[in-house]
């Protein structure tokens, strides 16, 4: 509908263009604009059917393996092999679902609308509806607190201004205008516009609506981070590259072994069975239902640290973090403004507190004021605090701590009133308001005047410190009030640019007694004149008080930390350095015109250093630095909370955003939610991920350990059956069991292990290293060999002691049962005793060992299980298994043992050459 752009259009041109006029439009025109514009909201995704989350969860490869190989088995009648695959498939795939839906159900108690109502003239009455029924053309009323439901273009406004940092990174709030703007402008610069997703922070507005739904600027942002491809995470690419090799070498082991089978007399079907026992010993049947369960508890220790996980996967990626690009107005700050110091009567004083809660104090030197000094003080705080339409509210069912509505800087100002002790009530009841000079950005200052009595008014006046400065003729000093010098006039200025240069907004405060008709009749030029200049506050958005000691841990763990925003660079600049940013190497601030004319190398180059300032940006720019950091190979997290912030959350490897300041759409778009805002939690939650990658390892490593030694035993029994007839030394339910019942749980208890070692001293990891590399791999088959070994053994030996000739052996007997049942007690024992050697890197005789003691209940619980299968005939048929004696068992440990002090060997001779 809009040929030109509204804010390039005067009011009655805006009008004319969109059909309407300020009583609104008639109620046939909306059902018109209603059919063809469709409903005024914002597509954040399609979110998932429950069905469809869990058959996603069959793409991984190896479940894929594992239903092909349960496939198989019934075909070829084994129901047995057929029913423990399924039961393995089913609890790995419930796992990883149950989770993530567990998550997206928590996600959608969090959600609100992000303006549910609206208040819209229509027929030329006012009245409230959904904000969804909004059309372009509509005219709406905007009033202090009100969030805007659309792009209006503001007709009509009295002290107007909205809070845009959510949609433009700027922490200030923006006054806003009626008139025309001349020429093309960027999105912060047009000021006679309000946009969807911000609120009103001061004043009311009459606005034409322009843009509704995705024609939103809100909308522009949330379609480009709906537009941005979900990568794989880190872990899942490690996941796929292990799957894959294993893929490749069970289909090719399987043929070769197959066409071993055969020619060793097996019947086909037999020989099919055997190829598909070995596909399952190869596969490992427990790995993702252990990385699961591992990653779900992870899931649950972030949720009780405030860290919500929408996918399990985000977890350990936040353990590879390299760069972290961070917000600042609402992730360093905490978007609440906070007096800092006062200059009163040629003196600086400290304020204490931060936020809106009235528990600090005024200090001098050190000393809180006095009461008689903050008596004689007290028309200066009420000053601001009458200058000032802001509220400030207590905590209620939506806000966790005392909140502002309004301009959070006049918020600051009544606060600071209230720690003085100042009754704001009794002096605005005292002092009535007779008329209030708007505050605009050529005069920089606002003006209350009030009633004083009968014949008198008294005019409070805030502004930058210049502004009022030049209206002043006097100077109160504390006791009375005298001219004004020259030399007081370059001390004030001093005092201010002082604070200015640490980025701290700076008000001063006047006052001026005049007669009352002067008051009601006077224009701003008569009004602002020869006032008394009373002081000065400065004030700042104050650093959360964690955020330095973590940013310092995050450096530690050789994280580079930039901080990227759409604020001021000197404001950015100054929180930065009281956050520490300046520690390591040197801090640079990149401005967006900066940014614009720079290539992308040296981009890349400034954020591969860290400790740079990207201000003034806007999500392109964002989008861009995430983006050459992803092609660098490197893995990138970006915290935020603003709908501007929201493409870049996608886009990152690992999005975060903040759960109490973070908007719908930025939640939207991100991995995990912070919800308590803290970046030392997300610190944290990097500890976590390095932790979980290190037991993740230690799990894959063990997983596999037992899949080697079951190959191993696999090709022994083939060689040895080829040769001399002895039949197979285990059978394909009892290499199930293995998986399923007696390493399962140990080795998901992994998960619980905590961190060994300083790990946040330690580099990122390479995301180019994989857990399955040449030496792992290696290392596993030495493993394998030893373990395969000495469970073939075992079995050897067993039909020595029993004095019966392995060849002649009858393997539907008790005896031959017996035999595969040592096999397999031999091959669980010496597991066991791998994953406990795995734990540590200091080996088995630490006191690590003992401190999870979720290890040891599962590895009890899987030996009761062990038990179960040898002792009890009901599951032992099953499992064709038969009972062992004691010497048996001796046989067994005997074995674990030896591999325990083969490794510890191996272990403490590596140890050595490391030394030497």
């Amino acid at each position: 509908m809009t040929k030109k752009p509204a804010y390039l259009l005067t009011t009655d041109a805006a009008l004319a263009q969109f059909n309407t006029s300020p009583d609104g439009l008639k109620g046939n025109q909306v059902a018109v604009r209603q059919e063809k514009f469709g409903p005024n909201s914002i597509a954040v995704g399609h979110r998932e059917q429950w069905w469809r989350k869990y058959l996603r969860q069959f793409k991984d490869l190896m479940i894929v393996l594992l239903v092909a190989s349960a496939l198989l088995a019934w075909y070829l009648q084994d129901a047995r092999t057929a029913i423990i695959l399924v039961v393995l498939v089913s609890f790995n795939t419930l796992i990883g679902f149950f989770q993530e839906y567990r998550a997206e159900k928590t996600m959608q108690a969090l959600e609100k609308l992000v303006t549910p109502l609206a208040q819209v003239y229509r027929d030329g009455k006012l009245e409230q509806i959904p904000s969804r029924e909004l059309v372009p053309g509509d005219i709406v009323r905007l009033v202090e607190g009100d969030s805007v439901p659309a792009d209006v273009r503001i007709i009509d406004e009295l002290a107007f201004s909205t809070n845009d940092f959510a949609l433009t990174g700027e922490s200030d709030p923006t006054r806003k205008f009626t008139h025309v703007i001349s020429k093309a402008v960027p999105l912060n610069n047009r000021h006679n516009l309000a946009f969807m997703g911000t609120t009103v922070a001061t004043g009311e507005a009459k606005g034409l609506v322009v843009a509704t739904a995705g024609d939103t600027e809100l909308g522009r942002i949330a379609s480009l981070s709906q537009a941005t491809v979900q990568e794989m995470s880190p872990l899942q690419r490690e996941l796929r590259h292990i799957a894959t090799r294993v893929t490749y070498g069970v289909v090719i082991l399987c043929l070769i072994l197959l066409f071993v089978a055969m020619q060793a007399d097996m019947a086909l079907k037999d020989a099919f069975l055997f190829a598909v026992g070995f596909a399952s010993s190869l596969v490992p049947q427990g790995l993702p239902a252990e990385i699961n369960t591992s990653l779900a508890q992870a899931a649950g220790k972030l949720a009780r640290a405030k860290a919500l996980v929408k996918k399990l996967s985000a977890v350990e990626t936040l353990g590879a973090t390299h760069i972290i690009c961070t917000d600042k107005t609402g992730t360093l700050t905490k978007n609440e403004m906070t007096v800092q110091q006062l200059y009163v009567a040629d003196t600086v004083y400290e304020v204490t507190g931060t936020g809106y809660e009235w528990n600090g104090e005024i200090r001098a030197k050190g000393r809180p004021l006095a009461l008689k000094q903050t008596n004689a003080f007290a028309e200066f705080f009420a000053a601001g605090a009458l200058a000032s339409n802001a509220k400030v509210l207590p905590p209620d069912d939506t806000h966790r701590s005392w909140y502002c509505l309004g301009d959070p800087t006049e918020g600051a100002l009544i606060t600071l009133a209230r720690k003085a002790r100042v009754d704001i009530e009794s002096w605005q009841a005292k002092l009535p308001e007779i008329c209030e000079l708007t505050f605009d950005s050529a005069r920089k200052r606002m003006t209350s005047v009030r009633q004083f009595n009968a014949t008198t008014a008294v005019a409070y006046t805030k502004g930058a410190p210049e502004n009022v400065l030049e209206r002043c003729t006097h100077i109160w000093d504390g006791r009375r009030v005298q001219k004004l010098t020259d030399a007081q006039r370059r001390q004030i200025i001093a005092k201010h640019t002082e604070w200015a240069q640490d980025a701290m907004r700076n008000l001063a405060y006047a006052r001026r007694e005049m007669p009352l008709s002067l008051a009601k009749e006077g224009t701003i030029e008569q009004l602002e004149t020869d006032l008394t200049f009373m002081g000065m506050v400065s004030m700042s958005d104050p650093l959360r008080d964690d955020v330095p000691a973590a940013i310092a841990a995050a450096q530690q763990a050789h994280i580079k930390i930039n901080i990227v925003t759409g604020d001021f660079a000197l404001t950015a600049e100054a929180i930065a350095r009281k956050a520490g940013l300046d520690q390591v190497g040197e801090m640079t601030v990149v401005t967006g015109e900066q940014l614009d004319a720079m290539s992308d190398k040296a981009v890349l180059k400034r954020v591969l250093a860290g400790s740079t300032i990207f201000s003034r940006v806007d999500p392109e720019d964002k989008m861009r630095i995430v983006t050459l950091v992803k092609q660098a190979g490197l893995v990138v997290a970006v915290t935020g909370d603003g709908i501007n912030d929201a493409p870049a959350l996608k886009r990152a490897d690992i999005g975060v955003a903040m759960g109490v300041t973070g908007t719908d759409v930025a939640k939207q778009s991100s991995e995990i939610i912070l919800l308590d805002d803290s970046f030392n939690t997300l610190v944290r939650a990097v500890q976590y991920g390095r932790t979980i990658f290190a037991n993740i390892k230690k799990s894959t490593l063990s997983c596999f350990t037992s899949n080697f030694a079951e190959l191993v035993v696999n090709i022994l029994s083939l060689i040895v059956m080829s040769l001399l007839g002895i039949p197979l030394a285990i059978g394909v339910i009892q290499i199930l069991a293995i998986d399923l019942l007696a390493e399962l749980f140990p080795i998901a208890a992994l998960g619980w292990d905590k961190a060994e070692g300083e790990t946040m001293k330690e580099a990122p990891r390479d995301p180019k290293e994989h857990i399955m590399n040449w030496r792992n791999i290696t290392d596993l088959a030495w493993c394998g060999l030893l373990i395969g070994g000495a469970a073939f053994v075992n079995y050897l030996l067993f039909f020595g002691r029993q004095g019966v000739d392995a060849q002649t052996v009858d393997t539907t007997s008790l005896l031959y049962f017996q035999a595969t049942t040592l096999t397999y007690v031999t091959i669980v024992v010496c597991q066991l005793a791998n994953i406990i050697q795995r734990r540590s890197v200091r080996g088995v005789f630490t006191k690590y060992q003992l401190h999870n003691w979720h290890f040891w209940a599962a590895v009890a619980f899987s030996m009761a299980c062990v038990l179960t299968i040898v002792y009890n005939p009901v599951v032992a048929s099953y499992f064709k298994s038969g009972q062992l004696g004691l010497i048996d068992w001796a046989f067994a440990i005997g074995a674990a043992v030896l591999f325990l002090a083969v490794r510890e060997a191996q272990r403490l001779l590596q140890h050595k050459r490391s030394l030497a």
